[in-house]
């Protein structure tokens, strides 16, 4: 398929902005896991660095706009385009917003908790490499349309392995014997922790779209 130079600035731009973001959710999974093993040493340096990415994300994100203001991509996807990097921008922004909570709320989690959390942490990793590949085969123009539903398709799955877990803990919880105000923190920690995938899944439903409308 032919590409032109705008097109080909376009993807450049695209898969350094999806490394940006994988990097600035795996930072802030890293500080996560240490938060839970007890390590406090680097965390605010860490957290620094997830703030530097997610602002290095934005900033592509712009550049990403100017390009298809100036005539990247028949019109007809183009907002599309748009719309499905706004939505890869959004899983930093709440990569960011997770972080923060653990670096300044501190949230007490018990250590019977910890492995299902960590294991949320793990399958919202998972869910980002299975879009990110299937962005990569969109935007390579290779025409793998069955592998980009086949990693969308995963996505999904391991989004709703993650609603299962955070029902299940939330159950566990509530039914502790924890203080209301911990309970309440705790369920916050785990909105903010798997709202993540929920903003990935529908990353995958833009990008299943744009890719709809660019088969001829």
């Amino acid at each position: 398929m032919f590409e032109s130079k705008k097109e080909k600035r376009v993807t450049d731009l695209v898969l350094q902005h999806v490394d940006k973001t994988g990097q600035c959710l795996g930072v802030t999974c890293d500080v996560i896991r240490e938060f839970l093993s007890g390590n406090d040493e680097g965390l605010r340096a860490a957290a620094s660095q997830v703030t530097i990415l997610e602002n290095d994300a934005d900033k592509l994100l712009r550049e990403i706009r100017e390009v298809l203001y100036s005539g990247a991509y028949l019109p007809t996807i183009r907002g599309d385009i748009y719309r499905l990097m706004s939505a890869v921008d959004n899983v930093a922004n709440k990569a960011e917003d997770c972080c923060d909570f653990f670096i300044y709320q501190k949230p007490h989690i018990v250590e019977e908790y910890q492995a299902e959390i960590l294991a949320i942490v793990e399958l919202t990793q998972g869910c980002f490499s299975e879009f990110s590949e299937a962005l990569k085969i969109f935007f390579s123009q290779n025409n793998e349309e069955d592998g980009i539903r086949e990693h969308a398709k995963r996505v999904s799955e391991l989004e709703s392995l993650i609603d299962d877990n955070e029902r299940t803990l939330t159950e566990q919880i509530f039914n502790s014997s924890l203080s209301l105000s911990e309970k309440l923190h705790l369920r916050r920690l785990l909105h903010r922790l798997t709202y993540i995938s929920d903003i990935i899944e529908d990353a995958a439903d833009e990008l299943q779209l744009v890719n709809l409308k660019s088969i001829v």
